[in-house]
């Protein structure tokens, strides 16, 4: 359904998740509801559990020791958190948003570790590209079509193909995913609007209207107009 949001012969931006519906199975019952902003393990302590996000967004962070942080990856339902190696956590782990986890067991997590890993490293790799040569317009577009196929939903109003989904991230954080300032990621999220590519209401609610557009962007193979 969300499979038109990736250009045909055209690189994804991201890597798209790998998400696996689990089989009917014992397995532990889902946690109680985080609340934004709820801190679920911290960087450098020792290893944290695994967790299997149920519904929600959870912000995969390292911190510099002036504060200041480089998002790397944000993580949608059906996706784990918590892998790694070594005895410590690579990375902080944050909500953005009302979120509920699963904990997994070792057993659990372990026919799904390896694809999960192979997810994180592409999407890890990904990233680099886009930091490392990717324009502003080129990142947000990247960002805005990756979280469309972790969190959209056919838009109820709009073209045929449009897609429709919460936007957890604040524009400081996408800044911060991004490797932008928070200006600049605004004035591009304005310019896609302004050119009929997206629509924002409520502050949150984003609809790409023009998904092989926005791809295109993304892709490096259209350019966005000022």
């Amino acid at each position: 359904m969300l499979q038109m949001l990736a250009k045909r012969g055209a690189t994804p931006p991201f890597p798209s998740p790998s998400v696996q519906v689990p089989e009917v199975r014992q397995a532990p019952l889902a946690g109680p509801l985080l609340a934004p902003r709820t801190v679920i393990f911290l960087e450098g302590l020792a290893r944290a559990p695994q967790y299997r996000v149920i519904d929600g967004c959870v912000a995969t962070v390292q911190t510099l020791s002036d504060g200041r942080r480089q998002i790397i990856d944000l993580v949608g339902p059906g996706r784990l958190i918590g892998l790694g190696f070594g005895d410590q956590n690579r990375y902080s782990a944050e909500t953005l948003g009302f979120t509920r986890l699963e904990a997994m067991s070792e057993s659990l997590a372990e026919g799904e570790r390896d694809l999960a890993l192979s997810e994180m490293l592409a999407r890890s790799q990904s990233l680099v590209m886009l930091l490392g040569r990717k324009t502003a317009p080129e990142r947000v577009a990247s960002a805005l079509i990756d979280l469309a196929l972790q969190f959209g939903r056919p838009a109820r109003h709009g073209k045929r193909g449009a897609v429709t989904f919460h936007l957890y991230p604040t524009r400081g954080d996408l800044a911060d995913w991004l490797g932008l300032t928070l200006e600049t990621v605004s004035r591009c999220i304005s310019r896609l609007k302004k050119a009929g590519l997206i629509d924002i209401r409520h502050g949150d609610l984003v609809t790409v209207l023009e998904p092989q557009q926005l791809s295109g962007i993304a892709a490096g193979e259209r350019s966005l107009s000022h």
